[in-house]
Formats: C-alpha cells, sequence, structure tokens
C-alpha cells in the first residue's frame, strides 16, 4: 500500500515508468498492523479447532436476495471456497416469530458468518449496503472475533477487516462496506486466506491436516483461483 504522504516531487522519480502510480487502487482500507492483527487471531482460531470438529457459517441475507433465481448458484460459490463447512441459512433455523430469542441462543454457535448485501451497481458495485438485522449481526459476531466476510458478486468473498465501514441513517441504522478499489481474489490476499484457514474443517487424519493447512496456491502452485 503507498503512502501518499512520502510521494516524491515532481521530476525527480518522474522519468522512471516502472514505479508506482499515486493514485493506484488500495487492495485494503486496513493498516498493515490491523491486518497482522486479524491473520494471528485467524490462526489462534485455527489451532483451537478440534479435529473432526464441525464449522458453522451463518449466511446472512435478506429475504428478497434469498428468493433470487440466481441464489442457488450464489450459494455454490461460497460453499465452493468453503469446503466442508456447514453453511447455515435463515430458514435452517429460525422462523420470523422466533428469530429475536434464537438468534441470542444461536449465534455463539456459529464460527463465522457470510455477508450477501445489495448495491446498486449490479455486479460491478463495490459498495454495499446492508439492513439493520444484518448489521447487528455483523457486530455481534465481529464482538466474538469470529471471521465475517462479505461476498460480492465481481468479487468473491472479502474480509470486512479490509474494507471500509459506515453506519448510516438516523431512525434505522444500516451499514455500508466498501470493497477497497484494488481487491482482487487472484492476488490471494493473506487476511483472506488466513479466515479460509481458519474456516477449514480441521481433518481427524493428522497428515492430510498438515497438508490441507497450507494455502491453496501453494498446495497446488499451477491450479487456477477459485472463484
Amino acid at each position: 500500500m503507498l503512502d501518499h504522504g512520502l510521494t516524491p516531487p515532481q521530476g525527480i522519480m518522474g522519468d522512471m515508468p516502472d514505479s508506482p502510480a499515486p493514485d493506484s487502487p488500495l487492495a485494503t482500507y486496513a493498516t498493515a498492523a490491523k491486518q497482522r492483527a486479524y491473520i494471528a487471531a485467524m490462526k489462534k482460531i485455527r489451532g483451537a479447532r478440534t479435529p473432526g470438529e464441525p464449522v458453522r457459517v451463518y449466511i446472512s441475507a435478506s429475504p428478497h436476495i434469498a428468493r433470487r433465481r440466481q441464489w442457488d448458484e450464489r450459494l455454490a460459490k461460497i460453499r465452493h471456497r468453503l469446503p466442508g463447512v456447514e453453511l447455515i441459512q435463515f430458514q435452517d433455523v429460525f422462523t420470523p416469530e422466533n428469530y429475536t430469542e434464537q438468534w441470542k441462543a444461536l449465534a455463539s454457535t456459529f464460527d463465522g458468518m457470510v455477508v450477501v448485501g445489495t448495491t446498486k451497481r449490479g455486479p460491478k458495485g463495490h459498495v454495499y449496503r446492508l439492513g439493520e438485522v444484518a448489521r447487528l449481526e455483523v457486530i455481534d459476531i465481529v464482538k466474538a472475533s469470529k471471521p465475517v466476510l462479505l461476498h460480492a458478486r465481481r468479487y468473491g468473498l472479502v474480509p470486512f477487516v479490509d474494507c471500509k465501514i459506515h453506519r448510516v441513517g438516523k431512525d434505522k441504522l444500516r451499514t455500508k462496506v466498501t470493497i477497497p478499489d484494488g481487491w482482487d481474489p487472484k492476488d490471494y490476499e493473506p487476511t483472506l486466506q488466513a479466515a479460509l484457514r481458519a474456516l477449514r474443517p480441521r481433518s481427524t487424519e493428522a497428515e492430510n491436516d498438515q497438508n490441507t493447512d497450507a494455502p491453496s496456491h501453494l498446495t497446488h502452485p499451477f491450479a487456477a483461483p477459485p472463484a
């Protein structure tokens, strides 16, 4: 990430075509220290998991998103990035009548959360809006020091830690989540890889588990990045 405050005066490096542009898109809004702390927290989660222990991830999506024709395809993409993980949807554990009471009881059983929000620019959008309910769900899971990921149609899974978070609204509080312009899942951002490993079930076979602990781009260096 560039330090714009240390950009050399014009003319000193102006003739060097390989020097990075001062307005290069950011890959993360998090500071380096915040990224390191996040990666350390994800490693701690991974290390504390018992072999064979199931991993449950809650999919937070509004009803109108979950009713879209492309929803099953969206779920398949999320499941592809989280192999072996049990994906929990609203209708699997809640009803509109018992949600408030049941959320408090069940939230602690989730190992993480994937949020599917709305954007005004369709697949090309990088600013997502979350409603009141999703906003409160994110707060609860983050407070529990568990990974929260946004699933964007263009970018795939993006850790909240790398996004810019804004609270919007007065009477009804909502959240605006901005994905950095330079985010590219093909770059295997370290925070994303740490979150994916934290949410990976541990094998009961030590040898297999040791192999799957390595990032996918190291275990299969020539494989195409997952969608």
